[in-house]
């Protein structure tokens, strides 16, 4: 009698047949799944759901949401689609409304010493001060014809506040946020090697600063204007200012799959690294191109994950998030009831934000803030040793552990029959 054990870990693949996804005993690639997760590496749970920890006082769609960090406590920084901008304090549990009304939709929100850089498509920049009253501080940058500047893309790099517009570069003067005037200190770098396409996003990486446009990638580095320095360094660029994170030693990116720039060698050589999305590829065709602008990414380094927020064409909001371990380099797929519009890091775990002006704590407690978690796993075919040799199943074990919830229902098929259309 021949003993089968399977390592479960491989996660989602749509990239091959559902008969050589079971072909490999070492590592068991899954047909699909949803809600599902590894469990210590090897076997299945069923992921954690989320909770409501606070609401606005008015139901409101919530369009940003930054965490403000200083001398240890904890804040949350939330934008909504009246304007509004509010604060709450993890520490009091309480929300603060702050004295700044936003006109636009499409907000950037970049953490600078203790406070927020704030900004959108229709406001000029200003400064949130972490203190008592949550201070805002208003000042003018104008762009290269005198007019007011409304950034697309704002990041820190060596102790500057740099914004994009269009395909123009703009710098502060060294440790200030509204300073951009200064001569020989703040500036502007303009439509570098003769490339007029616009910038999509900007992001330390390692020594450099990444700056991506659709198509192509380029690395700045230096501290000062006397040494700044532009090369170009890919022709593969992000689709997303808020989809590139830094993840140990590698900063992903979506383009027309999800990439990494990766630092290696001795002499720390920076390459392009190949697309981790190989085995979802599939997913891509149900995205809305048209919105690949609105996806972004979370590093969450207390379970080795990024999610990944897409946009779906059937659908206005985030209900489908992947799921990329990358300890164990799978996928799995977390489908969430609500109407999720934006998420963020905050105290080292994921707070999301839907339409109706609710906050959650994600990967937390057993249902979706009080609805049932469905959740599902489905296994290739299993060839059970030699392709070749016609086997009889003898017995069939599940180990389960004792001390989590087993309840869940079990259905097995033989010989490619399936009750599953997918499977004909």
């Amino acid at each position: 009698m021949d003993v089968n054990f399977f390592d479960l870990s491989g996660g989602i693949n749509q990239s091959t047949t559902k008969t050589e996804l079971g072909l490999n005993p070492k590592v068991i690639y899954w047909t699909d799944s949803k809600n599902i997760e590894l469990y210590n590496n090897k076997g299945l749970i069923r992921q954690n759901g989320n909770l409501e920890i606070t609401h606005l006082p008015n139901e409101e769609g919530i369009t940003g949401l930054c965490e403000m960090e200083a001398e240890g406590l904890y804040k949350l920084l939330i934008t909504t689609e009246s304007g509004k901008i509010y604060v709450y304090s993890e520490l009091s549990e309480e929300l603060t409304l702050v004295d700044k009304t936003l006109t636009g939709q499409n907000v950037v929100l970049t953490p600078f010493l203790k406070g927020v850089i704030v900004a959108s498509e229709s406001d000029a920049m200003f400064y949130i001060k972490n203190n008592e009253n949550y201070d805002v501080v208003e000042y003018e940058v104008n762009d290269l014809a005198g007019n007011t500047l409304y950034p697309e893309s704002i990041t820190i790099y060596k102790g500057r506040v740099w914004c994009a517009k269009d395909s123009t570069l703009y710098y502060s003067a060294l440790g200030t946020y509204s300073d951009f005037t200064t001569e020989n200190d703040a500036g502007y770098i303009n439509e570098f090697h003769t490339d007029t396409a616009d910038i999509v996003g900007m992001q330390t990486y390692k020594d450099y600063m990444a700056v991506y446009k659709k198509e192509r990638v380029y690395l700045l580095s230096g501290s000062n204007p006397d040494d700044f320095s532009i090369t170009l360094f890919a022709d593969k660029g992000s689709y997303s200012r808020k989809c590139i994170a830094n993840v140990d030693n590698k900063q992903f990116f979506l383009s027309n799959g999800i990439y990494a720039l990766e630092q290696v060698g001795e002499l720390n050589q920076i390459r392009l690294g190949s697309e981790i999305s190989q085995n979802i590829k599939k997913e891509f065709n149900n995205l809305d191109p048209t919105r690949y602008d609105r996806a972004f990414v979370i590093n969450y380094p207390n379970k080795h994950q990024m999610w990944f927020f897409f946009p779906y064409m059937d659908d206005t909001y985030f209900h489908t998030i992947w799921i990329y371990d990358y300890l164990n380099y799978c996928w799995y797929k977390r489908v969430v009831p609500q109407n999720i519009t934006s998420a963020c890091l905050f105290n080292s775990y994921i707070i999301s934000a839907d339409s109706k002006g609710k906050i959650y704590r994600e990967d937390y407690g057993i249902t979706f803030n009080g609805e049932g978690i469905e959740f599902m796993w489905k296994s290739p075919f299993l060839s059970l040793g030699n392709v070749l040799h016609r086997k009889l199943i003898d017995e069939f074990y599940f180990v389960l552990d004792d001390i989590k919830d087993n309840n869940f229902k079990f259905s097995i098929y033989k010989d490619y029959d399936s009750e599953y259309q997918d499977d004909v």
